[in-house]
C-alpha cells in the first residue's frame, strides 16, 4: 500500500505544469478516492491514463467520475467561515461579500460550498447572530441551484434590500421567492438559467418587479418607474359604509319591514310568514361546502350549492331542492330550528327601489338555538351562524309581498364570535340617534327630517359585524300596511324627542332618560348626564354620545345597570 504522499508526487509529476489539491482523500483496499474542484485539472487527470508511474515503476490507473461530497459542517469548520465573512464584511455600507466564497485563500484548504443547504444554513445563522442589521449581500459565482436555505429570512434579516445572484445556476424565478417579504431595492440575476427562459426582456423584468415591487435596480441598470393603477398615499379610498340606500325614502319602509318579518321568523312557528309571501314566491338556499361551512347539519339537507349538486335523469335535484309557492317557501323555513337574529350586527343594501319593485340585501348573524328554551334571548345553547338574504318584493293589494328570495348560510368566523362576544357588553354606535317611539299623553314629538343620521339604515361600519341603527318598534303594524295610497313607497321617518330646552316637563325628562339608556345601554345616570349638558336636546345629546363612543371617550362605569 503506497502512502499518500507518494501517489500525490506522481500524479503531479505527470500534469506538471499543472496543479491540483485533493480534498476528502480516503483510502479502500487497493484504491484511494479523492475530489477536486476544477473541471480542468479532472479532465487532464482523465487522461493520463497509465502515464503516471510510481518510484518503483508500477502505473497508476485514474478513473474520473462527476460527483460532490458530503460535508460535515463541526465546530472547527465553523469557526473559520466566521473568520472568513469578517474579513469579507463592511460595516459602513453593512454589507456582507460572499461571492466565490469556496475559493477564498483561508478556507480553500477544505469544501465548504454554499450550494450545500447545510453549509449555507451556517453561514445564514452567522449572519443573524453576528450582523442582524444587514443590509447588502453578494452570492455571485457560488453555483446555487436553490435558495431553499433562506425560508424565513424576512424575519431574521429583515433589513436586507440589496442582494446579487448573479454567476449561479437558479432554474426560474420562483426560488426568489423565499426574499418576496423584504424590501429588495437592488437585485443582480445576470447569467443564471432563469434568465435565459424569457426572450423578450421586459418579460423578465416585468416578472421580477412582481415579486418585487420596489425594485429600482436590476443586473446593474437602473429601472423605470412602475406603470400602474395603484392609488397612491393614505386616506384616499371612501370610508368603509355599512348600507347602502340607493333612495333615502325607502330606508323606513325597508327597516319597518325587516323588524316585523324577522320577530315573526324568530317565533317559535313561522306560519305567520304566510301572507308576507306571493303565491308563485321562489325561494334557493346556499352555503358552501361542509370544509369551509363548518357544522350546518340543521340547514345541509336545503343546500342547493350546485358545485355539490349531482344531477341525475329522473331527478333533478336543482330543481328539487328550488322552493317554489308560498306554502313551500314557509314550509322549508319552518323546518329550521329556533332562531335569534342580532340586529345589532344587520347590514342592509337597498339596490332597487320604485313602484313595481324594491330589491335589498341583508347580512349578519343570527344564533342557532339549541334545546326547546321558552326565552331564546337569554339562552347560553346556541351556535352563531353568518347570514345574506337577499329579498325581491313587490306590491300586491294595499301592500307589500316577498316575490323571490335567496339566502345563504355559513358558520360564523372565528374573529366574528370574538367581535359579536365583545359587543354583548358595548352599546350599538348610532343607537342613541334613533327615538323611542311611544310616549304619554300630552309628550311633544316631532318628525326627524330624511336626511337625519336615524333615516339610515346603517351607520359607518368597521370590523366584523358593523352595527346599524336599532331598528324602531312596528310590532303594532302588519306586512300589508307597509305603502302608501297610491302603492308607491313612502318615506316613514322614525320620531325623536322635539328639543324643547328648559320648558322640557317633568314627565318627557324622564322618557327621555330612559329612552335614552335603551338606546345607548348607559346607565340612567350617565344618561340623565348626558342629557342635562346637551340642555334636554335629545339629538344633540345622541351627536355627542355617539362621537365620545367612537372616540372611547365614555368611561366603563356609564354602561354599568
Amino acid at each position: 500500500m503506497y502512502g499518500k504522499d507518494v501517489l500525490l508526487r506522481s500524479l503531479l509529476a505527470a500534469l506538471s505544469p499543472h496543479s491540483f489539491a485533493a480534498q476528502f482523500w480516503r483510502a479502500e483496499r487497493d484504491s484511494v478516492f479523492f475530489y477536486v474542484d476544477d473541471f480542468e485539472v479532472a479532465e487532464r487527470i482523465q487522461q493520463l491514463g497509465k502515464h503516471a508511474t510510481l518510484p518503483d515503476g508500477f502505473r497508476l490507473s485514474p478513473r474520473v467520475r462527476n460527483g460532490i461530497p458530503l460535508v460535515t459542517v463541526d465546530d472547527a469548520l465553523k469557526e473559520r467561515m466566521k473568520q472568513v465573512m469578517a474579513k469579507r464584511y463592511n460595516a459602513q455600507t453593512k454589507a456582507l461579500d460572499m461571492s466565490r466564497f469556496y475559493a477564498d485563500p483561508d478556507i480553500k484548504q477544505v469544501f465548504c460550498p454554499l450550494f450545500r443547504a447545510n453549509v449555507m444554513g451556517v453561514a445564514l445563522d452567522i449572519m443573524c447572530d453576528n450582523i442582524p442589521d444587514l443590509e447588502a449581500l453578494n452570492l455571485n459565482d457560488n453555483n446555487l441551484v436553490s435558495m431553499e436555505a433562506f425560508r424565513r429570512v424576512d424575519k431574521r434579516l429583515p433589513h436586507l434590500k440589496i442582494l446579487y445572484l448573479g454567476e449561479n445556476k437558479l432554474p426560474s424565478l420562483a426560488h426568489l421567492l423565499v426574499f418576496r417579504n423584504l424590501p429588495i431595492v437592488e437585485l443582480v440575476l445576470r447569467n443564471n438559467p432563469c434568465r435565459s427562459r424569457y426572450k423578450d426582456s421586459q418579460h423578465f423584468v416585468s416578472e421580477v418587479r412582481r415579486k418585487f415591487p420596489k425594485l429600482v435596480k436590476l443586473d446593474g441598470e437602473s429601472l423605470g418607474p412602475v406603470v400602474a393603477f395603484d392609488l397612491s398615499g393614505a386616506g384616499t379610498m371612501p370610508t368603509t359604509q355599512a348600507s347602502f340606500l340607493c333612495d333615502n325614502g325607502g330606508a323606513d319602509v325597508v327597516r319597518q319591514f325587516l323588524d316585523q318579518y324577522f320577530n315573526i321568523f324568530d317565533m317559535e312557528s313561522r306560519q305567520s310568514l304566510l301572507d308576507a309571501y306571493h303565491e308563485h314566491a321562489m325561494l334557493s338556499i346556499t352555503m358552501p361546502n361542509a370544509g369551509h361551512a363548518g357544522r350546518l347539519n340543521n340547514f345541509w339537507k336545503f343546500n342547493r350549492n350546485f358545485r355539490r349538486i349531482v344531477n341525475h335523469e329522473r331527478d333533478d335535484h336543482r330543481t328539487r331542492l328550488l322552493k317554489n309557492g308560498r306554502l313551500a317557501c314557509v314550509a322549508t323555513l319552518n323546518e329550521w330550528p329556533r332562531t335569534l337574529h342580532e340586529r345589532r350586527t344587520f347590514t342592509v343594501d337597498l339596490t332597487i327601489y320604485n313602484p313595481q319593485m324594491i330589491v335589498f340585501t341583508v347580512t349578519g348573524l343570527f344564533k342557532e338555538l339549541n334545546g326547546e328554551d321558552d326565552r331564546p334571548s337569554t339562552s347560553n345553547a346556541y351556535e352563531l351562524r353568518h347570514f345574506m338574504r337577499t329579498f325581491v318584493v313587490v306590491p300586491q293589494n294595499s301592500g307589500f309581498c316577498i316575490r323571490n328570495e335567496t339566502i345563504f348560510i355559513t358558520a360564523a368566523t372565528n374573529e366574528q364570535v370574538r367581535e359579536f362576544k365583545r359587543s354583548q357588553h358595548q352599546p350599538a354606535p348610532g343607537g342613541a340617534t334613533t327615538a323611542a317611539s311611544g310616549g304619554t299623553t300630552g309628550s311633544r314629538m316631532a318628525t326627524a327630517p330624511a336626511s337625519a343620521l336615524q333615516n339610515r339604515l346603517g351607520s359607518v361600519g368597521g370590523g366584523a359585524t358593523a352595527t346599524v341603527a336599532i331598528l324602531p318598534d312596528v310590532s303594532s303594524l302588519s306586512l300589508n300596511a307597509l305603502s302608501s295610497p297610491t302603492g308607491v313607497p313612502q318615506p316613514q321617518p322614525p320620531t325623536a324627542f322635539a328639543s324643547t330646552g328648559s320648558a322640557t316637563d317633568e314627565a318627557t325628562k324622564i322618557q327621555m332618560v330612559q329612552a335614552m339608556s335603551s338606546q345607548s345601554q348607559m346607565n340612567l345616570e350617565w344618561s340623565k348626564k348626558c342629557l342635562e349638558e346637551t340642555n334636554w336636546d335629545y339629538s344633540h345629546a345622541g351627536f355627542v354620545f355617539e362621537k365620545l363612543f367612537k372616540e372611547n371617550k365614555i368611561p366603563p362605569e356609564a354602561f354599568i345597570k
